[in-house]
C-alpha cells in the first residue's frame, strides 16, 4: 500500500505540505485578459515590468537567429563566452564601475535567484547566518533558505532611516545577538536599489556597510537587479541616484575578495521568463565553487542568444533606458496620487524600482483599532492578531481578484503594509488599484455588518 505521504523523504515532506504552495502561483494561473479571461486576477504583487515590452519583443524578433553551437553544451553552464563579454562590457559602461570587470570574473545563471543560491552554496555552511534589512525582498529567504539552509537574521532599525549610516549599530547588536545564539554569521545581503522601499544607499552608507564587512569577514552581496531602474521623483528632487558597490573604490574599506555582485534581466529589461541572471566577484576560489555547481543554474541557449543581442546594442540600450525611465516615473506619479485620493499613506522619497511600499491598514483604522482592544481585553498579542487581520486582508484582495504582495512575506516589522507594483500598462494599472479599492470597502463593509 502506498504511504499517505507519498513516500517522500523528510524534506521532500516539508515542501509537499500546502502551506509551502505559494498564492502567486494560483495567480499566474488565472491572470486576467481583456477578452479571454476578463474575471482573472489582476496582479500588481509580482515585480515584473511589462511597460517596455513592446520595444523589447520587436528588438528579439528582429535580432534573434540561432546557429548550430547554440544546439549543442556550447561553452559549459556558465553562460557562453559571446555573452559573458557582453554583459562584462554592459555593466562597465552602465555602472560607473571604480575598476572594469573581465568575462572571467562572470558567471551566468538561470535567473538572479540561482546566482543567490549559488553564492549561498559557495559561502555558507547549513546554520551559517545572513544579515539582511528588514522589510526585504521576499524570496531571499527562500534562496538562501530552501537548499543552502542559511538563516536569515532580519536587522530592524525601528525609527531609524534604513538608508542611513546609523543602522550599523543595529547590525553590529544583531551580529553580536546572533553569535551569542552560536549563528556563524558568513554574509552581509544588500539589496540596492531597494526592494520593496524603492531607494538607494548613498555612496558613504555603501563604504560603512564595506568597512563593517572588513571588520567581521563577511562576504558582501550586492543584490543591483534595479540598477538600471531608477528615475525622477519630483516629489524627491534630493533622493539618491544608484551607486554600485563596484563603483566605489575599495582600498582601504574592504578585500575586494569579499564583494560579489548580482545582476539580471527580469527588472532592468522586464523580461522575468527569460530568466538571465549573473554574479560577478573577483573572488576566483568563490568563482570556482559557483562554477563547479552550475551545472544546476545553467541558462538556456536561446535565452543566452537573445540576451547578448540585446545587451550589444547601444543605441538600443540607451533608447530602451530612457524610456523607460521616463514611463516608471509617470506610473509611479499616477499610483502615489490615487492611493493619496484615497488617504492611503505610501514610504514617499523613492526613486528606484517598480513598486510603492503602502499601509493597507490606514482606510481600515476601526477594524485595526477594534482588533488592538479585542487581543487587550482577551490579554493575546497584538502582533499576532495584527498578522491574522492582515492575512485576511489579503485573502479578501484575492476574493476580488487583485494580487498584492503581503507585507509579512517581505519581514515587515508593521503589519498592514504592502508592495503594489505599478510596472503596467496604465489602464491595467488602474483596474488593478479599483479592484483593491472595492476589496477595501468589501472588508470594512464586512466588519462594520458584524459589529451591528
Amino acid at each position: 500500500m502506498a504511504s499517505l505521504n507519498g513516500n517522500l523523504s523528510q524534506r521532500g515532506e516539508v515542501f509537499a505540505t500546502p502551506t509551502s504552495k505559494m498564492p502567486m502561483l494560483d495567480v499566474v494561473n488565472d491572470l486576467w485578459h481583456a477578452e479571454t479571461n476578463p474575471d482573472g486576477y489582476i496582479s500588481l504583487g509580482v515585480a515584473e515590468n511589462t511597460l517596455m515590452h513592446k520595444e523589447l519583443i520587436e528588438h528579439i524578433t528582429k535580432n534573434f537567429s540561432l546557429d548550430s553551437h547554440a544546439l549543442t553544451a556550447g561553452d559549459g553552464f556558465t553562460g557562453s563566452h559571446r555573452l559573458r563579454n557582453t554583459l562584462a562590457r554592459f555593466i562597465n559602461r552602465n555602472f560607473s564601475l571604480f575598476e572594469d570587470i573581465i568575462k572571467d570574473q562572470v558567471i551566468v545563471t538561470s535567473g538572479v535567484g540561482q546566482a543567490i543560491e549559488l553564492s549561498g552554496f559557495a559561502l555558507c555552511d547549513k546554520g551559517n547566518g545572513v544579515l539582511l534589512a528588514r522589510p526585504h525582498y521576499g524570496n531571499f529567504p527562500i534562496d538562501l533558505g530552501y537548499r543552502v539552509e542559511a538563516k536569515i537574521i532580519g536587522v530592524s532599525f525601528g525609527d531609524v532611516d534604513p538608508f542611513s549610516i546609523e543602522t550599523i549599530v543595529y547590525y553590529e547588536k544583531a551580529l553580536e545577538e546572533a553569535e551569542q545564539q552560536g549563528i556563524r554569521v558568513r554574509v552581509f545581503l544588500l539589496c540596492n536599489p531597494h526592494n520593496p522601499l524603492g531607494r538607494c544607499y548613498t555612496p558613504e552608507v555603501l563604504k560603512a556597510y564595506m568597512q563593517f564587512c572588513q571588520k567581521h569577514n563577511l562576504h558582501l552581496i550586492s543584490d543591483e537587479v534595479y540598477a538600471l531602474s531608477v528615475w525622477k521623483n519630483p516629489g524627491a528632487p534630493d533622493a539618491p541616484d544608484f551607486t554600485s558597490i563596484l563603483a566605489i573604490n575599495h582600498h582601504g574599506l574592504i578585500d575586494r575578495e569579499l564583494i560579489h555582485v548580482l545582476w539580471g534581466m527580469g527588472k532592468d529589461f522586464g523580461s522575468c521568463g527569460i530568466r538571465i541572471g549573473c554574479l560577478i566577484s573577483r573572488n576566483k576560489a568563490f568563482l570556482r565553487a559557483c562554477e563547479a555547481n552550475s551545472y544546476f543554474s545553467g541558462p538556456s541557449s536561446l535565452a543566452d542568444l537573445a540576451t547578448a543581442r540585446i545587451l550589444a546594442d547601444d543605441a538600443f540600450i540607451e533608447s530602451y533606458i530612457r524610456t523607460n525611465r521616463l514611463r516608471l516615473a509617470e506610473n509611479y506619479e499616477l499610483t502615489t496620487k490615487f492611493l493619496s485620493s484615497h488617504q492611503i499613506p505610501h514610504k514617499e522619497g523613492s526613486n528606484a524600482g517598480l513598486f510603492v511600499w503602502a499601509d493597507l491598514f490606514q482606510p481600515l483604522r476601526a477594524q485595526v483599532d477594534a482588533t488592538l482592544q479585542n487581543q487587550k481585553e482577551h490579554e493575546e498579542g497584538s502582533e499576532e492578531a495584527l498578522r491574522t487581520l492582515e492575512t485576511s486582508l489579503q485573502e479578501n484582495f484575492l476574493k476580488h481578484k487583485i494580487f498584492l504582495a503581503l507585507g509579512a512575506d517581505f519581514g515587515s516589522d508593521v503589519p498592514g503594509w504592502f508592495r503594489i507594483v505599478f510596472a503596467h500598462e496604465k489602464s491595467y494599472l488602474h483596474l488593478g488599484l479599483e479592484r483593491m479599492i472595492k476589496a477595501i470597502e468589501a472588508f470594512r463593509g464586512q466588519f462594520e455588518e458584524d459589529r451591528v
